[in-house]
């Protein structure tokens, strides 16, 4: 069987496709016909599993001109194995879609990798013109001095006094609380210690391996966080957060320990997927009628991340390299490497570069880092840049959820500076009312599990804030008009970080204010699987009209809303609108009136109203009112 006619491989070959699937049991079938794509395919996927003739899962292929093959395979118990099916540059297969790659050093601290790293570093301060150049830069209130490199290690804190240097500055996961706790710290008692010496053997391997980084690279202070933050100090902890902006922004280029779940990882990982898994010879045809040989090469980036690839339209490391990581998961790590202008990612399937100009790795080629320029602004000015930036954040995790605000002072300390903006606990002054349209974020096929979302133990942030509450968010991004207006906004920090959570804070708006009541009462027609408050027209001629599902701020893991109340009276404050097909669609705030201040309200939700007249006809015999949430 010739490949053209192939039912199963037949689109690899063909320009206008970049992504194809199909069964196991159809691979089965072709190679049996014999199809020689389909048996190298074959042989791909059973390096990977072993047990491969007796699966019934589905494999993808995702191709991106140039580069090698990425290979997914899923099991219907969700499993997945990726794969990599690559050739040498100077020895192409006959097979278009298999791509040239670069091996992959097995031990990320050898002498290529390090010269590889030179390489990228030197590249970028001598020719990239939208990079910074890596002149000296003021060091932080703290650094790590490690020696010269020529000189045996002794490391000691340094403090020091309006000094300039270049500094690397290290990205890492602290790990389970019980790791952290035994993670060696810089506190109030030993600051004076280490200022003479910080004991080598007392550090982690991920710590070992960041001073051997940094000596190699021939850089003389490294700054990590648990090592230059009095820690235990809340005084200290506050200030030092909210200079986060210019440590990773000014450091020479920041060491990210990707692959490491926690301290004892490293940098150096010994169980690199090519090495573990080894990469697999396959012969096949070449150009010309030559011999030539592709390789499968296992990996470990997931497969959520290869479809956040595919959807990008960029390839695997053209869109944003450590995906899928361990640090990817952090919340603190997500503004480091939005403020850093270089880092050296140590991933666990290999050393990978990112700059403003390029991304890079051990098996591509240097490929243009469109991210970084890609913060473009909308009719809202970078409103929404702000709000997507929001979304990705809080899909990370955090051991301690008082770290929520103060956990992106640093992109805040920045986005204050270059948007000449006010931050009012998690959202900015210039982009409301837009930013008041967040929701948790939610699943409504009762199948998967809840996404859980509350309020802090102690007080905050007000309830307008996404920061009052758990878990990850989401905006509403819509092109709206507003018919809303603030009047005033204001926050009142708890701690010496302005960016961090406050004490108090309310938001006064001029707008159309609805009661409405909130029901519990299963809507058969609802387009919903997921049971959600049911809400009506509570104003006297509107007889109790259906409006619409909220979506409560507030969910249990029992799927329970422990702020709503059945057939409690509550208030629709309408934001701002859009027109969809013949109908319009009302974004609008849900709230509860506090019994104890006037016209004064906290929010408990989010609704969607779809009103089929017009503005006037939704809003007719409703005056225009003056009102304040807290």
């Amino acid at each position: 069987m010739s490949e053209s006619t192939c039912e199963v491989c037949w689109g690899l070959d063909a320009s206008d496709t970049d992504r194809i699937y199909f069964e196991i049991e159809e691979l089965t079938a072709s190679v049996k016909d014999g199809c020689a794509s389909c048996i190298l395919l074959w042989k791909a996927l059973e390096h990977a599993m072993p047990n491969l003739s007796q699966e019934d899962g589905r494999v993808d292929l995702l191709q991106d001109d140039g580069r090698p093959l990425e290979v997914i395979y899923l099991d219907h118990e969700g499993s997945r194995k990726l794969l990599d099916i690559y050739c040498h540059a100077d020895s192409p297969t006959s097979c278009s879609w298999i791509g040239p790659s670069t091996e992959v050093s097995i031990d990320s601290s050898s002498d290529e990798c390090f010269a590889l790293a030179e390489r990228w570093i030197n590249d970028c301060i001598t020719e990239h013109e939208r990079c910074a150049d890596g002149e000296p830069q003021l060091l932080p209130t703290r650094v790590i001095d490690i020696g010269a490199a020529e000189q045996p290690p002794r490391l000691r804190l340094h403090i020091p006094q309006n000094e300039s240097a270049r500094y690397v500055a290290l990205s890492h996961c602290w790990g389970s609380p019980e790791k952290a706790a035994r993670t060696i710290k810089m506190t109030a008692d030993n600051l004076s210690q280490f200022q003479t010496e910080i004991p080598w053997i007392k550090l982690t391997k991920t710590f070992q391996d960041a001073v051997i980084i940094t000596r190699r690279l021939g850089i003389r202070y490294l700054w990590i966080d648990s090592l230059c933050i009095i820690q235990g100090d809340a005084q200290d902890w506050a200030i030092e957060a909210s200079k986060m902006t210019t440590v990773y922004a000014n450091a020479f280029f920041v060491i990210a320990a990707s692959g490491a779940t926690d301290g004892d990882g490293g940098c150096f990982l010994g169980s690199r997927a090519a090495s573990v898994e080894g990469v697999l010879p396959i012969e096949c045809s070449g150009v010309g009628g030559r011999k030539s040989t592709a390789y499968a090469r296992r990996v470990r980036r997931s497969y959520e991340d290869s479809r956040r690839i595919t959807r990008s339209a960029q390839s695997v490391h053209g869109w944003m390299t450590g995906l899928g990581q361990p640090l990817e998961k952090r919340a603190w790590t997500y503004q480091e490497e939005k403020l850093a202008n270089r880092i050296l990612y140590y991933t666990q399937d290999e050393l990978q570069w990112r700059c403003a100009t390029f991304n890079a790795c051990e098996c591509s080629p240097p490929s243009v880092n469109t991210l970084a320029h890609d913060l473009s602004r909308t009719q809202d000015g970078n409103s929404e840049v702000w709000c997507r930036m929001v979304l990705a954040y809080t899909q990370r995790e955090l051991t301690y959820i008082s770290d929520r605000l103060p956990a992106l002072s640093g992109i805040a300390t920045g986005w204050e500076l270059s948007e000449n903006d006010t931050f009012c606990a998690g959202l900015w002054r210039r982009g409301l009312p837009r930013q008041l349209l967040w929701m948790r974020s939610h699943e409504m096929d009762t199948s998967i599990p809840v996404i859980s979302s509350k309020r802090h133990p102690e007080y905050y942030a007000p309830t307008w804030s996404w920061a009052s509450i758990t878990g990850a968010v989401d905006f509403i991004l819509d092109r709206l008009e507003f018919h809303a207006r603030i009047a005033d906004c204001e926050t009142e920090p708890s701690t010496a970080n302005r960016f961090g959570p406050v004490r108090s804070g309310h938001i006064t708006l001029m707008g159309f204010l609805i009661p409405v009541k909130a029901s519990m009462s299963w809507d058969c027609k609802s387009i919903w699987s997921k049971k959600m408050p049911r809400v009506t027209d509570n104003r006297p001629d509107r007889n109790n009209q259906y409006l619409g599902e909220m979506l409560p701020d507030i969910e249990t893991e029992t799927r329970e809303y422990p702020e709503i109340e059945e057939q409690e009276c509550y208030h629709l404050l309408a934001l701002g609108h859009n027109r969809v097909d013949t109908w319009i669609s009302i974004k609008s705030l849900v709230l509860r009136q506090v019994q104890s201040t006037p016209n004064a309200y906290t929010r408990v939700g989010l609704l969607e109203v779809r009103h089929d007249g017009t503005l006037k006809t939704f809003f007719s015999d409703t005056q225009e009112c003056r009102i304040t949430i807290l």
